[in-house]
C-alpha cells in the first residue's frame, strides 16, 4: 500500500521509525568505583561531589578570556 503524504511523498518507501531487534542504538558503560571516605558535608558542598577521588579540575575551554 503506497501512502502518499500532503508534500507528495511516498512515505511506504521510508524505513520504520521504530528500530528492529537488531539495531543497537547505544550501550553504556559504567566504571565501578571503589568505595572511599566521603567529605563531610560541609566539604562536600565546597567541592560539589562527596567523593574526594570525584573532586577533579574544571577548565573552562573556548573564548578570548
Amino acid at each position: 500500500m503506497n501512502t502518499i503524504s500532503s508534500s507528495g511523498y511516498d512515505t511506504s518507501k521510508r524505513p520504520p521509525a521504530t528500530p528492529s531487534e537488531s539495531v543497537h542504538l547505544a550501550i553504556a558503560t559504567v566504571p565501578m568505583q571503589s568505595w572511599e571516605q566521603p567529605y563531610d558535608p560541609a566539604a562536600a558542598l565546597k567541592h560539589g561531589t562527596i567523593f574526594p577521588s570525584l573532586n577533579l579540575p574544571f577548565y573552562v575551554t573556548g573564548g578570548d578570556l
